[in-house]
């Protein structure tokens, strides 16, 4: 682990408004931590964004397209460190800030014009450990309309957090306490392209694979045929993305298709165990009916 700092948050900087805070806002201190690795693409945008906070913490674990560089230029303070996974990584993260109230983002994750003032003043009058934040995920290069944003704890007391580092994929806070929502969203860049966000999904749902499998909970014939329509009508109809036309079918679809590679990576471990006999000579592949093909069955236990 090595740690750089650059120009403290309220230090001059070439360019950049200097100030710690604007408007001598009221509230306390907020430090804002982010993991990092090769965020170049948006990260002077996120970094613009919390321009005035009381300290930046990036936890960078090998970026080599400027990220710490453009980090840096924005007064964190860098500290490099080898890959844990996500949970493991922003719990580390969380114990380099040396300030109670901290804020939580993606590399890939803006706040709105105002955003950092307007968590200040909220923390100046709330009794609340924490504040859910919504997320606006930007697809083909805009929002979805009339989407239904979920809404996660990106702001809390530090004292009152603890990071589930078991968790592999998709990873929780639990904050002690009374939490509330701020009218607050979140623009999230990462998942722009249909490319990108597909190819983020299938590192996903390998990390969910591994965790089921570690949890005990393996491979489910049943959630392997339905676990994808069911899903798929969950974002395109209850989550609202039919309101955005055919960019919403598409995100719908890729959304779902990550719980169905999730079954369909966890039914290939099984079957390759299954065909490979003792002293791993390997059994014909070939699928046969009434068992690599048969019907759905009832869902196995713990699926």
């Amino acid at each position: 682990m090595r740690e750089e700092r650059g120009p403290k948050p309220g230090a001059a900087i070439e360019g950049m408004q200097t100030g710690p805070r604007s408007g001598g806002s009221a509230g306390p201190p907020i430090s804002v931590y982010l993991v990092t690795r090769n965020e170049a693409a948006h990260l002077d945008r996120v970094m613009e964004a919390v321009r005035g906070a009381d300290e930046i913490v990036v936890v960078d674990s090998g970026s080599d397209d400027g990220t710490v560089e453009i980090a840096r230029a924005n007064g964190a303070r860098v500290i490099h460190r080898a890959w844990s996974g996500y949970a493991e990584q922003k719990a580390f993260a969380l114990e380099q800030c040396t300030h109670d109230w901290v804020l939580n983002l993606d590399g890939d994750e803006v706040l709105p014009p105002g955003g950092l003032e307007t968590i200040r003043r909220h923390l100046g009058t709330t009794r609340a450990n924490g504040l859910y934040i919504a997320h606006d995920d930007i697809f083909m290069g805009r929002t979805l309309w009339g989407h239904k944003h979920r809404r996660y704890c990106r702001v809390y007391r530090k004292s009152r957090a603890r990071w589930k580092t078991w968790i592999r994929v998709h990873e929780h806070i639990n904050v002690e306490g009374p939490t509330e929502e701020i009218p607050l969203t979140l623009t999230h860049l990462g998942y722009d392209t249909a490319h990108g966000y597909m190819d983020k999904l299938n590192r996903y749902s390998e990390l969910k694979a591994r965790q089921r499998e570690e949890a005990g909970r393996g491979f489910s014939n049943f959630r392997l045929f339905f676990v994808f329509p069911v899903m798929f009508l969950k974002f395109y109809l209850f989550r609202r993305m039919v309101l955005s036309g055919r960019r919403g079918f598409i995100k719908a679809w890729i959304d779902a298709s990550q719980y169905f590679l999730t079954e369909a990576k966890l039914y290939e471990r099984v079957y390759r165990e299954r065909t490979t006999g003792e002293g791993g000579r390997r059994e014909d592949a070939t699928p046969r009916p009434g068992r690599d093909l048969a019907p759905p069955g009832p869902p196995t236990p713990g699926s």
